[in-house]
């Protein structure tokens, strides 16, 4: 046996399987560009749409950290309860409309307690003006708004309508909307 012959043919080996590694790391690499910085772009905005509370809170009112609004603790009787001005979707930009949605994430608990369970948009006070954009029944799951619309520089109005059975037994829901914008540029 020739130990140079075999060395060589190793080494011719090796040698393959390295630019073969390399032209695989090149081609992985031109990938992983594409994928991770030229994919599709987000739209971006000056100051975007935030929540506000409003002048009809349930006590304890809500807290507003950020873009989540929690402890929205309703409690009602065996009344039909409306909340006419509970929340705000303000629109924070001066020059630029936004399209958004509203989806149920969560939505878990007894509902069969109520007969409705709605977040009600508006475009003005529900009470003077106001025309209703899109009625989100907060029992289901899976609802979802269609695209709205909300102009620059505009405040519209969240109405939480609440219709308990006739006679409740107190059991509490639990639910998560999830508003999803982008920029109308």
């Amino acid at each position: 046996m020739n130990v140079k012959k075999i060395r060589s043919r190793k080494a011719l080996k090796f040698l393959g399987l390295l630019i073969s590694a390399m032209v695989i790391a090149a081609v992985s690499a031109q990938v992983y560009n594409y994928m991770y910085i030229q994919g599709s772009g987000v739209a971006s905005t000056t100051k975007g749409l935030k929540w506000e509370t409003g002048t009809d809170l349930p006590s304890p009112g809500p807290t507003i950290v950020g873009y989540t609004v929690t402890n929205l603790n309703f409690s009602t009787g065996a009344a039909p309860t409306n909340y006419t001005d509970c929340l705000r979707i303000v629109n924070q930009d001066a020059a630029e409309n936004h399209t958004f949605n509203l989806r149920v994430k969560k939505s878990y608990g007894n509902w069969s307690e109520y007969s409705e369970f709605n977040l009600v948009v508006f475009d003005d006070p529900p009470n003077s003006t106001g025309v209703q954009q899109e009625v989100l029944d907060l029992s289901n799951s899976t609802a979802l708004t269609t695209d709205m619309i909300i102009l620059s520089s505009e405040t519209w109005y969240v109405l939480f309508e609440i219709v308990p059975i006739a006679n409740p037994t107190g059991t509490k829901v639990y639910f998560e909307v999830e508003l999803m914008y982008e920029s109308a540029a």
